[in-house]
């Protein structure tokens, strides 16, 4: 009896000191990546320079919780720093936000960045929604008083060549430069604010656009803005490429398609994070994330667990992975899925992997498991994605307590070329789903342009089934 309870005090003392040591595993991992800041807690004030002090005395501790900065671009951060605070009162509010927005981008990471969907409340935008194809920038979604542009190609503001813009404006984000062209920019072609206070257009409150109708004449119209709206819907312009209404927007916008038009299957659904259809006349299974995380109302677990199960019962030949508007979340959702969808079946001759500027964070690390584990089976196609292969990721968010911007800060260092051991800060999560993957650059490149688009033609799911029946006839 006294053995049997020396055993049981054992066994109950391991299985504590075994919950101990769990506890203060999760505790240092999501004490390291993952810190709680505590939010802003200043005294109201009603007049913009202390409003402004206050929102640089609690910014600065960025610096001390991102971790992408080298020593030399802290270090021009902390200038830069240093000026915008001996100049507090005397900036408009734009202006204070480009210089946040500078000291940010000095990281150079894609997730270092102040979040557009903040940027775009506080500050004024045409009533145009502008999108970045292959080709250009193109208006795609309007008010009435912008209604004549739809469909219009955006050419030059205020005289300065668009591209040249888009140039200029780069220093306010860093990051790859192509999720840049794709996400970021429209949200500083669209404002006047932010353009006037970069000293790049005339007017705070217009734009003077010079655009090329869809007739291909030229015109040059004064576009008056809208104020800031804190309650305009928090989206990017990949929304817009669905003509369906978005939550939160009002009636009067209008999209470039039909609301009834017979769209693409990457598109159709928009409001569906993950699809999966079978051609069995093709042999080819499609299946797309535009998330890696549970969408509200879109569960992921059980969707990655029905398209496994369809892939083993349908036994297709190749496989057509959509990641091109897959802008990240949680890739522990999908990791299995993406290291064994070449092997699931013995059927599965290829996996034909669809990216773009979109694909990033999470849908990058898809990527990477599909093309490490399942090497000569792979082809990616599309074009380049939104991220690096060597990136830092993770952290959370400060919000400022006027300006209201939230700013992501980074914590965790990731490498997908090899794993990271060793290195200062290497995320842990990834040290379980190691890579070696040289490059996220497509195999075969193949742009999305407007003319795609208006045509409803989707040209990088014609090139999978292109190889695809190509690689079922070969067999």
């Amino acid at each position: 009896m006294k053995r049997a309870h020396r055993i049981g005090m054992w066994l109950g003392g391991s299985l504590l000191t075994l919950l101990l040591a769990c506890a203060l595993v999760l505790f240092a991992f999501f004490h390291t990546f993952y810190p709680h800041v505590r939010p802003a807690n200043y005294p109201p004030t009603h007049d913009l320079a202390t409003a402004q002090r206050q929102d640089l005395d609690y910014f600065k501790r960025y610096f001390t919780l991102d971790r992408s900065y080298t020593p030399t671009a802290r270090a021009q951060a902390e200038r830069l720093f240093r000026d915008t605070y001996a100049k507090v009162g005397a900036l408009s509010p734009a202006a204070f936000s480009l210089s946040i927005l500078r000291m940010v981008a000095l990281a150079d990471n894609g997730h270092s960045q102040v979040y557009k969907g903040s940027l775009s409340s506080a500050n004024n935008r045409i009533p145009c929604r502008l999108y970045h194809f292959a080709d250009g920038y193109y208006v795609i979604r309007t008010r009435p008083a912008c209604s004549a542009l739809l469909g219009a190609k955006l050419i030059a503001v205020d005289a300065l060549p668009v591209d040249q813009l888009v140039d200029l404006m780069f220093e306010y984000s860093g990051g790859p430069r192509n999720h840049y062209d794709q996400y970021v920019s429209v949200f500083f072609l669209e404002s006047p604010a932010l353009l006037h206070a970069a000293g790049l257009v005339t007017q705070a409150d217009q734009l003077t656009l010079q655009v090329q109708l869809r007739d291909g004449s030229l015109q040059e119209v004064a576009m008056h803005a809208d104020p800031p709206n804190p309650d305009a819907p928090d989206v990017y312009s990949d929304a817009y490429l669905s003509p369906q209404r978005i939550d939160g927007e009002a009636a009067d916008w209008s999209p470039l398609l039909a609301r009834d038009a017979a769209l693409p299957l990457f598109l159709s659904g928009y409001a569906n994070p993950f699809q999966a259809t079978y051609w069995p006349d093709k042999s080819v299974y499609y299946v797309q994330f535009r998330s890696n995380e549970s969408e509200q109302g879109h569960p992921i677990g059980p969707f990655v667990s029905h398209a496994e199960r369809q892939i083993i019962e349908t036994r297709p030949r190749c496989i057509v992975l959509d990641l091109r508007l897959d802008q990240g979340g949680d890739f522990v959702t999908t990791a299995a899925l993406m290291k064994h969808i070449t092997t699931l079946t013995d059927s599965i001759q290829h996996v034909y992997v669809l990216i773009s500027a979109w694909t990033f964070s999470a849908g990058d690390i898809d990527l990477a498991l599909v093309k490490d584990h399942g090497g000569r089976k792979v082809t990616v196609i599309g074009e380049p994605p939104g991220d690096r292969v060597r990136i830092w990721a993770e952290g959370r968010y400060i919000t400022l307590p006027h300006s209201k911007l939230d700013i992501g800060f980074a914590t965790g260092y990731e490498d997908y070329s090899k794993p990271c051991w060793g290195q200062p800060h290497c995320f842990w999560t990834t040290l379980f789903f190691p890579t070696h993957v040289a490059s996220f650059a497509p195999d075969i490149r193949v742009p999305y342009t407007f003319d795609d688009y208006v045509n409803l033609r989707d040209p990088l799911l014609a090139k999978a089934m292109s190889l695809a029946s190509d690689a079922t006839l070969q067999h």
